[in-house]
């Protein structure tokens, strides 16, 4: 268990930073960021852009910390708090069908939080630990990152739209996930 705590913050860093990164070079439209549940919320889009823009920084941050002072608890702490956010965050719209969750959201919210659990318990630098068993740290170390590489590629099965025909008005059909958009 040693071994695993020791070289999760090598993952979770690297994920970190591929996220926090890829969010802040991400092209957020105004049109793609009005329909996420983070706007339902805020109920302003560029608001909403930079509070995406700053979890993406937040993000980034822990990430670089945990690469770079893998023992330190506060990076620990805080990618198990964005495991947090993220759960919340999913289960949000899940709950107020505002964005499809999939069961794999979850699955990686929840081991992003629990890893950053387990980050706290390093007690040497990852690099100290491959260095100190290398064979089972790449054992490791290919496990995560198959787990990684699952959770982010795994097929996203496409739900097929439902139209509802809107009678008295100039729309022919509304797609039933569009219909709350229309409430408003």
């Amino acid at each position: 268990m040693t071994l695993i705590a020791e070289l999760t913050p090598l993952v979770l860093g690297a994920v970190f930073v591929w996220w926090g990164g890829g969010g802040l070079l991400s092209n957020l439209e105004p049109r793609r960021v009005a329909t996420t549940a983070l706007n339902h919320l805020i109920r302003d889009v560029r608001l909403t852009a930079l509070a995406i823009r700053t979890a993406a920084i937040a993000t980034w941050t822990v990430g670089v910390g945990l690469l770079f002072a893998p023992t330190a608890d506060l990076s620990a702490v805080g990618s198990a708090l964005i495991g947090i956010g993220l759960l919340v965050y999913a289960g949000y719209a899940m709950v107020t069908e505002l964005e499809p969750a999939a069961w794999r959201t979850f699955v990686r919210a929840g081991l992003v939080g629990v890893s950053g659990l387990i980050a706290t318990d390093a007690d040497q630098p990852w690099w100290s630990a491959i260095a100190d068993q290398p064979l089972a740290a790449a054992a490791t170390l290919a496990l995560a990152s198959a787990i990684v590489i699952t959770l982010s590629r795994y097929p996203r099965r496409r739900q097929p739209a439902r139209i509802t025909l809107v009678h008295g008005s100039g729309v022919a059909a509304v797609r039933d996930d569009q219909l709350h958009k229309l409430a408003r």
